[in-house]
């Protein structure tokens, strides 16, 4: 069995620098040649973003949609009107025939803005009837499809149970109607965005039973009977974005409008379609508001550091205060390398296999973006805890930290928890090549360990954090390696949960460090050094989270953690 074939991400055509990774194998080749958009392509985002900024700032007023808890009446219709739920799409439906990362660039502007109406582009933009219509061949659900996109009609993308979302399984069930070819569909959706607005929504449910049983992609209408929506969840944050529960009592549902997929070889917990597109959509739907956040917040630091003073001091003279300034650039570089390199290599026919790193990216952002909120809460002081009307009555900068930590919060949750997203990466990327054991080709590789690193255009300190960064990748490999041979039934490595979340972030730190190096590299190389202090601040400062990870790994005597949780979970309640 070879690489290729040994998870459902994996293609034998094309070459990715993630899956390289999670083998031990460092390829600065795949990355050195940064990607760039082009300039036309980004004249033609920008364009749409100053329209859609001047119709922000006269129609949403960010405070307001917090307080309300919506977005202003009718205002979500308009957004339909204009096509901004099918900026992919073709003129022909309405669309806007914008790129991956111009897409990108508008969620995260409007995110700048107000988070809730961020999320609206986002969900239809990704997860949308319009999203699965190129996916769709022709015949009656492509029509169903295209004449809901043409109607500017909202949708939704239904997934998630009450019982969970971890869950491999999908209690919502599809059973074939005798004699007839329609299917009656049975069970409970909750967390789908725009469920409450949408008239039409895809819905996962399981058909069949036992070892025939296999989860398919339906689109039905909410107006049909049995379909029961319109009750909100209300978040801590993003107040006013739709999100609802569906409930499904014996719906009937043409056996047409089912999604047909192959099966696959690989065990995967929603349809090989509804999987790429939420990959892929993440980067909309988590990275670019984590950006959002991490721009808004360096520029509150900085409005923050130059008005403040401390016995007449100036703040930004202080030595911790510069570090928490660095690392706040840092990581809003860091955040913007990554989204970068998951969409632009796609918009510009690159031959490279993104779905690993875009599956990363989801944690990798979400965790850079949090970070940031919560150091700009901090450094904020009086500033950042209180809320903005507070601020306001009081005559401060009527600074929105307080909302945007509310909101930011969201994206370590949406689209699975964060630990909970690490450990399945281990368990069905990860292990996967150490399961069977790689044979003598895959164990050495075809490519040496670092080729071409002596091309990078990198300061000493960035060349010094590359040669460490190749370094540690061999020894992810070696490390994964012993694992597997000291377990050598899988199972039994399965049950360690923690450090299969320990491997991911071990190979999500490493993947980030390299990505800023090259975009570091390649920025240089086209005459601008902006990306070299960046790197640099974020190298360091992820080495030391490294050598944290590796001592954890390494340590073969945890704590009572299993005696000290059953027994307080099985004993009376206090």
């Amino acid at each position: 069995m070879t690489s290729a074939t040994r998870n459902s991400d994996s293609d034998p055509d094309r070459e990715s620098f993630l899956e390289e990774l999670y083998q031990g194998r460092f390829r600065w080749d795949l990355i050195r040649d940064f990607p760039e958009q082009s300039r036309q392509d980004e004249e033609v985002g920008s364009a749409f973003i100053k329209e859609m900024a001047d119709l922000l700032d006269e129609r949403v007023d960010p405070d307001a949609v917090d307080q309300d808890k919506s977005l202003p009446e009718g205002f979500i219709e308009e957004m339909a009107d204009r096509g901004y739920f099918k900026l992919q799409l073709d003129s022909g439906l309405g669309g806007h025939g914008l790129s991956h990362y111009n897409t990108f660039r508008v969620v995260e502007a409007a995110a700048r803005w107000c988070v809730p109406v961020a999320m609206s582009i986002a969900i239809e933009n990704t997860l949308g009837s319009g999203a699965f219509l190129p996916f769709v061949p022709e015949g009656p659900l492509h029509k169903l499809l295209r004449q809901h996109v043409l109607n500017n009609g909202l949708s939704a993308s239904a997934d998630t149970e009450p019982s969970g979302a971890a869950n491999q399984s999908r209690t919502t069930t599809a059973a074939a109607i005798p004699g007839a070819d329609a299917y009656r569909i049975t069970g409970e959706k909750v967390f789908a965005g725009h469920a409450p607005v949408a008239g039409l929504v895809g819905v996962t449910a399981t058909v069949g039973d036992g070892t025939d049983a296999q989860i398919r992609e339906f689109f039905l209408r909410t107006d049909s009977p049995g379909v029961t929506t319109g009750q909100w969840h209300e978040y801590m944050g993003l107040k006013g974005f739709p999100n609802g529960h569906l409930r499904l009592d014996h719906v009937v549902v043409p056996a047409s409008q089912m999604l047909v997929e192959p099966d696959t070889e690989h065990q995967v917990r929603m349809t090989a379609t509804s999987s790429a597109l939420v990959k892929r959509g993440r980067l909309h739907l988590i990275a670019a508001p984590s950006l959002a956040a991490a721009r808004l917040c360096v520029q509150w630091i900085r409005e923050f550091t130059r008005r403040r003073s401390i016995d007449g001091r100036s703040l930004g003279h202080f030595q911790e205060i510069r570090h928490q300034v660095a690392e706040s650039l840092a990581d809003t570089f860091a955040i913007e390398t990554v989204s970068q390199w998951c969409l632009i290599p796609e918009d510009q026919g690159g031959r490279i296999n993104l779905r690993f790193e875009q599956n990363a990216a989801k944690c990798i952002t979400s965790e850079l973006g949090w970070a940031l909120v919560d150091r700009t809460m901090s450094l904020m002081g009086a500033e950042g805890y209180e809320t903005a009307e507070s601020k306001a009555r009081r005559g401060a900068p009527a600074v929105p930290v307080e909302r945007l930590m509310r909101d930011v919060r969201n994206f370590r949750i949406s689209g699975g928890v964060n630990f909970q997203i690490d450990n399945w990466i281990a368990q069905r990327y990860i292990l996967s090549y150490y399961y069977p054991e790689p044979d003598a080709t895959e164990r050495d590789g075809s490519h040496p360990a670092d080729p071409g690193t002596g091309t990078a255009a990198l300061n000493d300190r960035n060349l010094e954090h590359l040669t460490t960064v190749a370094a540690e990748v061999r020894e992810f490999g070696r490390t994964c390696s012993g694992l597997a041979r000291s377990h050598p039934a899988r199972s039994d490595l399965l049950e360690k949960e923690r450090t299969l979340i320990l491997l991911t972030r071990l190979a999500r730190e490493l993947l980030t460090m390299s990505l800023v190096l090259a975009r570091a590299s390649a920025m240089t190389e086209r005459g601008d050094d902006g990306g070299q202090d960046p790197a640099d601040v974020y190298c360091t400062s992820a080495r030391h989270r490294l050598t944290d990870l590796r001592r954890r790994l390494s340590d073969v005597s945890p704590p009572a953690v299993a005696g000290l949780s059953d027994a307080w979970l099985a004993g009376p309640d206090s």
